[in-house]
């Protein structure tokens, strides 16, 4: 519990310390006197990020410490915004802080109350009242799997995406291969085979004109050629010349012959460079081919390329089994995970039960008998960490039927959210609750029925409470009085005489009135007569 506050120019306080005893502890004060500004401090506590707002004016900084038992806590902010936090003196992030004390405080405002019937704050009363056994055990078991089953679906969703990537990504892994083969790329291989490609053709050109200047010079195969028709020019001429002008013509004719003859074998064969061509050819169509199904230019990365494919499809052979056992283990841990929640289920439909009897008995001593609390549960399609139900906290009053948020009004909403930390385990609560005039909205009975039910509460938990209702305060075991004087926020312990005086000006705006004041010291001396009710 909450030993003792110092707050340090927060909101209209300069400095100020407050003091806690175990049971109720009273706050009160006129309008604008600073119990805001406490609930505030207080709030900055448990993680609240209030910045600069929360900084008395005219101040760069302001600081609340608070003593626990066996522990000191501080909450710090800078008008720059910044904000720092401390455990025992030590620096601590403002989450682990929040942490630490949000397991110690709960602060329970008119805005707060909304907060606490959110929908996951009503599964987590109802599984307060579950048994040991389900709260302990099944629960954690189904977390476990829970997690585990939602671990495998999304592996096995991995698993089957990557395979349609592979699958669409290599679809023409075949074709590809078979253009490895054939292209064999390397870096800069394009340009070779078009150089290569280009001297082919030049020397099958140059071979294919000398070809048929040795037809034209031979006559081939059937005819004479021009050698042929030159000899027998010559024999003609023959008769009209020297011994020695024949003799050197023969000659003449004898060399010409020859080396067009040596020509002709030098030629060689064309098949040899028609080969090389082809090859050379297909083996640049394929590279370019390769180069459009892969989208990649540069030959260097082809090979890379082609690496991956095989590691590829090798990953994709191989995941047939990984895929056949994440399947069978899913679907194994999506039931182990749907029997659990559904005897999760059938416990919290018994503890729905069982908290909403406790609840509707206090609400019957909260001047609230008219109206029935029950609680609706709905299954999920689809199994949450939570479980698969979802809960709504139900009011019933007359013809009026609906969720309590919608329905309720806010005094019904106050003695409602009393009635259910009544209603709960010892263990829900946490060792301080700290009230913000939940009471608004009341008045008369229902007040008073509400501070009894406040009193019953800190006879569990350390309590709080911040209030303008006298009956409520007349029944607090410390009382605290805020004052507004030279226009500073000050605070301190009340008993006897200035009790009695503050409780008067509650009941009558004055303190001074003598039938308030008699009216006062009835309710102090009366409380605990009715207390014991």
């Amino acid at each position: 519990m909450i030993e003792r506050v110092i707050i340090r120019n927060i909101g209209g306080i300069h400095e100020a310390e407050l003091s806690f005893t175990p049971g109720l502890n009273v706050i009160t004060g006129e309008s604008g006197a600073g119990k805001s500004s406490v609930v505030r401090s207080l709030e900055l506590l448990t993680g609240s990020r209030g910045g600069v707002k929360y900084i008395r004016a005219g101040e760069s900084s302001g600081n609340v410490e608070a003593y626990f038992d066996g522990m000191t806590i501080t909450r710090g902010i800078l008008s720059t915004g910044r904000s720092r936090a401390k455990i025992d003196g030590e620096n601590v992030g403002l989450s682990e802080c929040a942490e630490r004390v949000n397991g110690l405080v709960r602060i329970q405002s008119q805005f707060a109350q909304m907060e606490l019937l959110e929908p996951s704050r009503q599964l987590a009363m109802i599984d307060a009242c579950l048994p040991s056994e389900t709260r302990t055990s099944s629960i954690p078991s189904f977390r476990e799997i829970f997690d585990k089953a939602s671990a495998s679906t999304r592996e096995l969703r991995a698993v089957k995406k990557r395979r349609a990537e592979i699958e669409r990504k290599y679809a023409n892994a075949r074709e590809i291969f078979s253009l490895m083969k054939t292209a064999r790329p390397e870096p800069g291989l394009e340009v070779r085979l078009e150089k290569e490609l280009s001297d082919i053709t030049h020397r099958i050109s140059v071979r294919t004109r000398a070809r048929e200047s040795l037809d034209t010079l031979t006559g081939g195969l059937s005819e004479n050629g021009l050698i042929g028709n030159a000899e027998s020019c010559f024999e003609s001429l023959y008769d009209f010349m020297g011994n020695d002008e024949s003799d050197d013509v023969r000659r003449a004719v004898d060399v010409m012959y020859s080396a067009v003859k040596t020509a002709a074998g030098n030629l060689g064969s064309e098949e040899d460079d028609i080969s090389l061509h082809d090859e050379t050819e297909a083996r640049l169509g394929a590279l370019r081919r390769l180069k459009r199904l892969c989208e990649i230019q540069n030959e260097g990365d082809l090979a890379s390329y082609c690496d991956e494919i095989y590691a590829s499809l090798e990953w994709l052979e191989k995941s047939y089994t990984e895929l056949e056992e994440l399947s069978a283990r899913s679907l194994e841990e999506k039931r182990r995970a749907n029997a659990l929640a559904m005897e999760i289920r059938r416990a919290r439909h018994e503890a729905g039960e069982i908290l909403a009897g406790r609840v509707n008995a206090v609400l019957s001593e909260l001047a609230m008998s008219g109206i029935t609390f029950s609680i609706n549960f709905t299954g999920l399609q689809k199994l949450r960490r939570d479980g698969a139900d979802d809960a709504e906290f139900i009011l019933t009053d007359g013809s009026r039927s609906g969720r309590v948020e919608k329905i309720a009004s806010g005094g019904e909403l106050s003695r409602l959210l009393l009635a259910l930390q009544l209603s709960l385990p010892d263990e829900w609560l946490p060792p301080t609750i700290i009230f913000d005039e939940v009471e608004a909205g009341l008045g008369g009975r229902a007040a008073v029925l509400s501070g009894l039910q406040l009193k019953k509460l800190s006879r569990k938990c350390q309590v709080i409470l911040v209030t303008h209702e006298a009956s409520i305060a007349a029944l607090g075991d410390s009382h605290i009085l805020i004052q507004r004087i030279d226009g500073e926020s000050a605070m301190r312990n009340i008993t006897g005489e200035e009790r009695v005086r503050e409780i008067a000006r509650m009941l009558s705006g004055s303190p001074d009135m003598s039938e308030a004041q008699e009216h006062a010291r009835i309710l102090l001396e009366g409380k605990s007569g009715l207390t014991g009710q």
